[in-house]
Formats: C-alpha cells, structure tokens, sequence
C-alpha cells in the first residue's frame, strides 16, 4: 500500500515589505496526489507495461518582485535647485519645498498564481519507452503591473498596481526512448518534448474594454493588453498593400496623406478615413507550440550526441524595420528599401521613397513576421580512450571531442535572431512587451576542441 499511494501537502505564509501591513501577508497552499497504477493487479499483468503513475496537483504560488522602493508610500524629495519658491513675495529669499518623486499605492498586494495539473508517467517495453504528460491551467489573478495616472496629479514613479487576471491552459508531452542495436554493439536514444499553451487575458481593471498599452520608443505603443485576447498582443493598423494612382483616387484619407505609391492602411471601422480608431490587433508573440529534439548515439569508445529545440508560430514585431526601411534617421538601410520601395523594381513592398513621408513608419502589420524556427544548439563527437592505454601514463580516464554550439537555423525571419531577448530596461514590466526585436545581439556559432582527463 506504500507504493500504491502519493500524497504531499504544503502550506506557506509569506510576508513582504514590498506592500503595506494590510496586505503584507499572503498564503499559499499546495498539495498533490499520486497512485502508481501498476501496483493493481489489473494493470501489473500487462507484460509491456513496466511502471504507471497517474497524478493530480494543485496550489498557489505568490509572487511580489517589483522593485524595492515602498511601494506602498507617496514619496517627496527636497530639491533646493528645482523647488524653491519665494513664498513671501519679498524677493529676498527662497523656503525650500519638496518634489513628488514616487506615487504610493497603498492597496498593492500579493500577485497570485493557481495551478492545477492532472498527468501521468509510463514506462514501457522494458523501460525503454518513457512518457510523461501533463496538461495544465495556470490562472494569475491580481496581476501587478505600472499603469498611468493623469499628467495632471504631477510626475513620478508610478506604483505597481494589482489590474486583473490572465490565464494559461496547455499540455506538457515528453518522450524518451533508450535501447540497443546490433547485438548490443550500438546504443542510442532519441527524446522530444513538446509544450502548447494558450494565454488569454480573463479581466482587467473590472472594465471589459480597458486597455494596457505597453512598449513604447520612437514609436506609439507597439503591444496592448486586453480582455479576450494574448497578454501582450501585437496593436497597430492593417497594411493592405501600396495603394496605386487608381486606389489613391478613391482610398479613405489618413489625414491629408492618401496618395500613390504609399501604404493601403485598412479603414477597419469603415468610416471613410484612417485614424487612431482603425488600429486593431495583428498578432501576439504567443508560439503555437515549442518543441526539443535530444538524439544521442553510441559505438564502442565513440558517442554522438545533439540537441535542437524550435518553436512553431509566434509572431515578431522587427522593429530593426523602422531604422532601416524608412527615412527616419541617417545611417545604414536595408536592400529592400533600394530594390522593393515603390516604381523601384516591380515588387512594391515599401512605400515610394519620399523624405517628407512621416506615416508609413506607424505601427503596423508591415513589422509583422512569423517567428517559427529551429535551431542546431548543440552537436558533439566524443572519443574515449581506452583505459589500458592511459593508464600506462598514470591517467585513470580521458576523452576527446569536438563540438558545435548554434551552428543552423531553420527560419523565414528576416531579423538578425528569431529567438529575441526580452527587453532588459524595463525588466519589471517585460511581460507587457514581448517579442519585439529591437535589434538584440545574435547568438554566436563557436566550435570547440577540447580533452577531458581523470587522475
């Protein structure tokens, strides 16, 4: 009966100064449950089946990483150079006074994950097969996030505020298969794991048509966050093409910029003319599913091993794209501005090449690209030299190899890396804007020779 059932259960009361004494506490309680099927009779007559656990979990987790700077707390600072006033009017002297520098919010508390799992693990055909699979839902309510005030309430840091509830629902599947071939003489293993989930945003700020704008530079905001859709998701306007002498007659107008040779941008509420009001949702940085790919091999004293991993959908917003297609600012610029604009060889991709045009460049479906990809992470070739021959030099053990780090990948993405970094300078808010490549540094392919000794 021991190995029959499986059960843990934890609870955890974690405190933070990050919020204030009334919400400074938060609890969080988890338990599991296992059975090992095949300790029933009905399952241990099954000669192809070795082991079969079937589990369930569920719990909470707390999450309170925003930045350390009371964030409960308004927070004032003295600034002889920037606040003084002559209060008295007697143009002789200055009182000093203090600068809002920090909103407080003293009604943040914990951000909240519940999970729950139900999955199983089999081995089989003699342990050789192993599969283990897990499906999902993680739902993070009174998620934290800085949001905007009114300019008119000053300017300062803004608190981190609890906004709503998003959730992730999806399957984790891993399969790994060991054996022998040739008498024994080779030996391998292949192994894939593949995760799919969905993210949908379930609530925000109580207000089904709130908005959370995220990243923003040059540009309007390129993600926003809504009820109903991705956290995160792409926001712009639709590009249908370059309008041509024809469709410019007639094409609704954005402002006084509706002629040849420039995008189509989509009047989505059909109203006759293009504004902020027709920008919609082109896509999320959300991949269909990710995937690895293990494979290793062996004979004799040689092994090979490889490790590939890649994802399927999940779109990038190439920012790189507003720097070198557009006339924004001097330097360098990309081939398809020279062969792709306008009348400039056939294909009409970019607009006409025009040093007065500040439209084209909004945020659209033109930055748009599919992220799917996979890449070669890492491949090596190993020797083991036999024991009888290094011992003779005192050397208990030694190997040599070869290996190859980042050397292919498989992609359309015409960046510079499709597997982009999340943004560094805002590290509390990343997840407001994913999936945009703002030009991150690629990774570097490297071989490496190397020898492993053992005294």
């Amino acid at each position: 009966f021991k190995n029959l059932l499986l059960a843990d259960f934890t609870v955890r009361r974690d405190g933070s100064s990050r919020f204030s004494s009334a919400y400074r506490y938060g609890v969080f309680p988890a338990g599991s449950l296992g059975i090992r099927l095949t300790e029933l009779k009905a399952f241990s007559k099954l000669s192809w089946l070795d082991d079969l656990k079937a589990r369930a979990g569920w719990g909470k987790t707390g999450n309170q990483l925003i930045p350390n700077v009371y964030n409960a707390f308004t927070l004032y600072t003295a600034d002889p150079a920037n606040n003084g006033y002559d209060i008295s009017g007697a143009g002789t002297s200055v009182s000093g006074g203090f600068d809002l520098t920090q909103f407080g919010n003293p009604n943040g508390k914990w951000e909240t994950t519940t999970s729950t799992n139900v999955g199983f693990d089999a081995n089989l055909f003699r342990n050789r097969l192993e599969v283990v699979f897990d499906w999902y839902t993680r739902t993070t309510s009174d998620m934290l996030a800085q949001i905007a005030v009114a300019r008119a309430q000053g300017q300062g840091t803004l608190p981190f505020t609890n906004i709503g509830t998003m959730r992730n629902r999806g399957i984790d599947l891993n399969l790994n298969w060991s054996d022998k071939a040739f008498n024994g003489q080779i030996r391998y293993s292949i192994g894939v794991n593949i995760t799919q989930y969905k993210n949908e945003v379930l609530k925000l700020n109580n207000d089904p048509n709130a908005t959370l704008f995220g990243f923003t530079t040059r540009l309007p905001s390129i993600t926003a966050t809504k009820k109903g859709y991705p956290i995160a998701s792409f926001y712009g306007y639709f590009v249908d093409g370059i309008l041509n002498a024809q469709q410019a007659a007639t094409a609704p107008k954005f402002g006084t910029y509706t002629r040849e040779g420039v995008f189509n941008f989509r009047d989505v509420n059909k109203d006759g003319v293009i504004t902020a009001a027709d920008r919609d949702f082109l896509g999320n940085p959300h991949p269909d599913f990710i995937y690895g790919i293990n494979l290793s091999a062996g004979y004799k004293n040689w092994d090979l091993s490889m490790f590939a991993k890649g994802q399927q959908g999940g779109d990038i917003f190439n920012y790189v794209r507003y720097w070198t297609d557009f006339n924004v600012f001097q330097g360098n610029r990309s081939k398809r501005m020279l062969y792709e604009s306008y009348g400039e060889g056939g294909k009409n991709l970019l607009p006409r090449l025009n040093s007065s045009d500040a439209t084209s460049q909004q945020v659209s479906s033109y930055f748009i690209e599919d992220g799917s990809c996979l890449r070669l992470g890492n491949i090596q070739l190993t020797y083991t030299i036999p024991n009888n021959i290094m011992k003779k030099v005192g050397i208990s053990g030694a190997q040599v190899y070869i290996q190859g780090q980042n050397l292919l990948t498989l992609t359309k993405y015409t960046g510079l890396d499709p597997d982009i970094n999340l943004r560094t300078s805002d590290a509390n808010n990343q997840d407001f804007h994913m999936g945009i490549d703002e030009g991150a540094y690629p990774v570097a392919k490297s071989i490496l020779f190397g020898l492993q000794l053992k005294f």
